[in-house]
């Protein structure tokens, strides 16, 4: 089980990528790879309705190598890991650094699911120009 990189957009312009402890802007959507049902999203409805606690917003914040347990898989901070603004990263995460064996049944991820993120990095540390 190997965590997969590809960039699907490159950046215009990357002196500076993420680091551990930046705090990053992305924006994404999430998708199971066994099914292909798209479970989260930062400006997605599922079922019609928002989804709890993100107040319809189309981005996200979060800091690299720092997020409470469970907020988004292991496997972004691996794979964040060097992301510039403007770039668009595509993570198939395995099981065992997404959800493992339990899974997230209240959010639609099944056990031992394999994830697929397409992330956008908005800003680095509040700055949304290429750097």
């Amino acid at each position: 089980q190997k965590l997969s990189v590809t960039q699907l957009v490159p950046p215009k312009l990357c002196r500076r990528g993420a680091d551990t402890d930046d705090l990053l802007e992305v924006s994404y959507i999430g998708t199971i790879v066994e099914t292909g049902a798209v479970f989260d999203g930062s400006a997605i409805k599922i079922d019609g309705k928002a989804i709890p606690g993100r107040g319809n917003d189309v981005s996200l914040f979060f800091v690299l190598g720092k997020q409470p347990f469970g907020q988004f898989p292991s496997g972004w901070d691996v794979g964040l890991q060097g992301i510039c603004v403007g770039e668009r990263r595509r993570l198939i995460i395995p099981p065992v650094m997404a959800y493992g064996s339990t899974g997230v049944p209240r959010r639609g991820i099944p056990p031992n699911a394999t994830l697929q993120y397409d992330i956008t990095l908005v800003s680095i540390n509040g700055l949304a120009t290429p750097q």
